[in-house]
């Protein structure tokens, strides 16, 4: 496929999406054919659509980008994530006609690759910024796959942050998302909590599972940011307590060692031979 044909194929995959299309031009090399081979692994299933557990085989089928990379160091290799699909979805009856769509999970996907692309400079989407989409988007079977060949889902990401601040990219945000403390909360919430996220998914509030509960922790901490205040006051005082015991035990340690290491001196010196 020549390049002109690649990029047209992106711009009618992005273009099931009308506010994708814009960003077509963005996407690089590496990316456009990470879709197109999405596309491909799609079909070997008989599939009818583009979910993301293709996304993640089209990026490991690439193989030379900074996802490829990063997921191979990371135990996600192009045949195991065949395995699980296969295990996981199945394979459809039929070949499918034609040039399948993004599922909607697979479109937040894409939303999310593109607002990680403008952390970079000049704006580029490339493997790195689809493969943070997917990590992003946390619940689709792409993130599931990973979570089970993987150590974590953080794990990947750091890893994916850290070859971005190896490539030199000046972008602040990146240097805190690296930092070991994460953005990322897994917890379980019971029904109720449960029923409350998916409603503000259904009625469009709210993009995603994730996205909804994000949004009620942080209603729930403004609601009780009194509380909070006070609370943050007592742990800065346990910090503060922290450090000093720190400080007097580091202390404690070096006046000992120092204790020793005069004994130890001493003693050598009464063994000596005055002759």
């Amino acid at each position: 496929m020549s390049d002109q044909e690649l990029e047209g194929f992106v711009q009618r995959m992005l273009s099931q999406e009308a506010s994708f299309a814009k960003f077509a031009d963005k996407f690089s090399e590496k990316a456009q054919q990470a879709l197109l081979f999405a596309s491909e692994e799609a079909g070997l299933f008989n599939h009818n659509y583009i979910g993301t557990e293709h996304l993640l085989l089209g990026l490991l089928h690439e193989g030379t980008g900074v996802a490829a990379k990063v997921l191979n160091e990371c135990g996600v290799e192009l045949q195991k994530v065949r395995k699980a699909v296969e295990f996981i979805v199945g394979r459809g009856k039929e070949p499918v006609e034609g040039e399948s769509g993004l599922t909607p999970r697979s479109q937040v996907v894409i939303a999310l690759a593109v607002s990680e692309g403008w952390r970079t400079p000049g704006h580029l989407i490339d493997t790195e910024q689809l493969l943070l989409g997917i990590i992003r988007e946390g619940e689709g079977i792409a993130a599931g796959i990973i979570e089970r060949l993987a150590t974590s889902l953080e794990q990947v990401r750091s890893k994916v942050l850290q070859a971005l601040l190896n490539q030199n990219v000046p972008v602040e945000p990146l240097k805190e998302a690296a930092k070991n403390k994460s953005n990322v909360v897994a917890c379980r919430v019971d029904g109720y909590d449960l029923d409350a996220i998916d409603m503000l998914v259904e009625v469009g509030i709210r993009t995603t599972r994730s996205d909804a509960a994000s949004w009620l922790i942080h209603a729930g901490i403004e609601a009780n940011r009194s509380v909070l205040e006070s609370v943050q006051a007592t742990v800065g005082e346990i910090r503060q307590l922290r450090t000093k015991a720190q400080a007097a035990a580091a202390q404690l340690l070096k006046t000992e060692s120092a204790a020793g290491s005069t004994n130890v001196a001493e003693k050598t010196t009464e063994g000596e031979d005055p002759n």
